[in-house]
């Protein structure tokens, strides 16, 4: 059976994030470069401030009617999410009703299209939960047909766009004799709620964050590098954008998604050879003076996979006469 180190899966799986981290600070402003440029906005924010001041502006009325704008503008977004955490809380439990029908779905669509009458794997318990790079879980579950994972991400700063990720990790191994062309699905679910911010200031200020579904899959061992074969829905946006004459800004949008993930691209897997599938909420940010929030951990929020079915199109030949694994086992 294929003995798979839970420590190098999640060192293997950190790098990735470090190294997709370091791409995006450096498409975006260096750290000096970025002291630069909040000294010369400070500077910027006095002169105006003292302009204002001259021409007969009372600036701490002013910023007590902004700051009253901005109360009821976070009212509204938290009365948003209160609705989200309420819809949630119902869908709760008809996903978890649907999880073995979306399974079943799934194992059909691999075995009955009737066009490929080879075999199907079903594999229902990932081998890890994680976040990358160092996205705290808040909790999880790896149970068969209907995993789970909750988690709260927040951010104040950035350096060009950043990523955070929470995935469930799958392995397949090829028991056969030949190499095995694949295809496959999975079921992805998510409730959660995500909210961009942009105070008030003598300037503006800027902040969005995008929530992606995402199913990625590799062939021996996940790398920066972009997988062998991908799918991705976008799932929901939050931005916000203040200055001084429009004032603050804040906006909230509820994630609440069922859907199925479908690389379009088979992938040819070699004997005995490894795939890691890797089903994930992917949170892209940019900030500028604001700041985002991603909730997927209050009440009924969370993300799920219940499941990632692969089909074979071809026949590969006779299986191993040896036990090779197709969900794999780690040793954590």
């Amino acid at each position: 059976m294929k003995i798979v180190s839970g420590a190098a899966l999640k060192r293997a799986l950190n790098t990735v994030g470090v190294e997709q981290r370091n791409q995006s600070a450096s498409s975006g402003p260096t750290r000096i470069q970025q002291a630069e440029l909040r000294k010369n906005r400070q500077a910027t924010e006095n002169m105006v401030s003292a302009a204002l001041q001259k021409a007969g502006l009372d600036l701490r009325e002013y910023k007590a009617l902004q700051d009253k704008r901005s109360t009821l503008m976070n009212r509204v977004v938290a009365d948003q999410r209160a609705q989200a955490l309420r819809r949630a809380a119902h869908r709760h439990t008809a996903f978890r009703a649907s999880w073995a029908a979306q399974a079943n779905a799934l194992r059909s669509l691999a075995a009955g299209n009737g066009f490929f009458p080879h075999p199907s794997f079903s594999l229902d318990t990932p081998l890890l939960i994680w976040g990358i790079p160092n996205t705290p879980i808040y909790d999880d579950a790896a149970v068969p047909f209907g995993s789970w994972a909750k988690f709260k991400f927040s951010a104040s700063s950035s350096q060009g766009e950043q990523k955070q990720r929470v995935g469930f990790y799958f392995l397949w191994t090829n028991p056969y004799n030949g190499t095995a062309l694949i295809d496959a699905a999975t079921s992805f679910s998510a409730d959660g709620f995500i909210k961009a911010n942009a105070p008030w200031s003598l300037g503006s200020n800027y902040s969005q964050i995008w929530a992606l579904a995402l199913f990625n899959i590799w062939l021996s061992w996940p790398t920066s590098e972009v997988s062998s074969s991908s799918d991705f829905s976008q799932l929901g946006t939050a931005s916000a954008f203040s200055s001084f004459l429009l004032g603050g800004d804040t906006n909230g949008t509820p994630i609440s998604a069922g859907l199925s993930l479908s690389p379009t691209t088979p992938m040819a897997v070699p004997p005995g050879g490894v795939v890691f599938f890797e089903v994930a909420m992917d949170l892209h940010y940019e900030i500028d003076g604001g700041d985002i929030e991603a909730d997927f951990q209050s009440g009924n929020f969370q993300i799920a996979c219940p499941v990632v079915v692969l089909w074979l199109l071809n026949t590969p030949g006779f299986i191993f006469p040896y036990p090779v694994s197709t969900g794999g086992e780690v040793n954590r």
